[in-house]
């Protein structure tokens, strides 16, 4: 079951002139044992989920490297589309998850396109470019961010291993995935790039350049299905 979802922000950024909202694309999923419910109060849509407790974000730890890198990719689109639309958070506090999992993300997609399947030719540029490419971008805008505000190399790989440390032990009942504090030297210029990029950037969930639920790729998705089970257990490609 494909998750939608779509936020309404906490306040507004100077740098976005529009707040459209994007649905999921088929690596934002939650697994099939999940279900998502929504009742209007007052004309306010409130969002309830009740999910199974399973611990960790399935196919991390798998032996092929396409696959743990998908898991990592797609965990991570979850891990953040959820929070941005059950969490509660403002577009400040949403932006610094965001940057948080920045790092990790980069690396994920960059894996995936190291390890791309050669039957999987015909689509490769298509789906780099489409489907994983906007979520890839936009993670690297956040990852300059962090350099801009003074975050050094050690900075970014220890945020990379919180994140990926993170996924291996969430949950999807947890509407915020659980993430240990940063080291003091760095919290201040992680609010600091998270508050520039909050400035920059529509938030998360509502930003119209994310909205790739309807590419195609049957063939990326069928492969998925057939190795990666463990990440299509997490609902990845279920929308094709």
């Amino acid at each position: 079951m494909a998750l939608v979802v779509g936020m309404a922000p906490a306040c507004s950024n100077a740098g976005s002139s529009s707040r459209a909202t994007s649905s999921a694309p088929p690596d934002v999923g939650v697994a099939p044992e999940s279900s998502v419910a929504t009742t209007s109060v007052a004309n306010t849509i409130v969002a309830t989920t009740s999910v199974a407790d399973v611990t960790g974000v399935p196919g991390l730890g798998v032996t092929d490297p396409f696959c743990a890198a998908w898991a990592a990719y797609a965990g991570t689109l979850q891990a953040l589309g959820v929070a941005g639309s059950f969490g509660a958070l403002s577009s400040g506090q949403l932006a610094v998850l965001e940057l948080r999992a920045a790092p990790r993300l980069v690396e994920a997609a960059s894996a995936i396109e190291a390890a791309w399947p050669a039957e999987l030719a015909a689509e490769r540029d298509l789906v780099l470019d489409r489907r994983v490419g906007p979520y890839a971008r936009r993670a690297q805008r956040a990852v300059d961010a962090l350099v801009d505000a003074g975050a050094t190399p050690a900075d970014i790989a220890g945020l990379s291993s919180s994140w990926q440390q993170a996924l291996s032990t969430r949950t999807q009942a947890d509407a915020v995935i659980d993430l240990p504090a940063v080291d003091a030297a760095l919290q201040p210029r992680l609010d600091a790039a998270a508050s520039a990029f909050d400035a920059a950037f529509t938030p998360f969930a509502s930003d119209p350049s994310l909205v790739v639920d309807s590419l195609k790729s049957p063939l990326t998705d069928a492969y998925l299905a057939a190795h990666c089970p463990d990440v299509a257990s997490s609902g990845v490609g279920d929308a094709l």
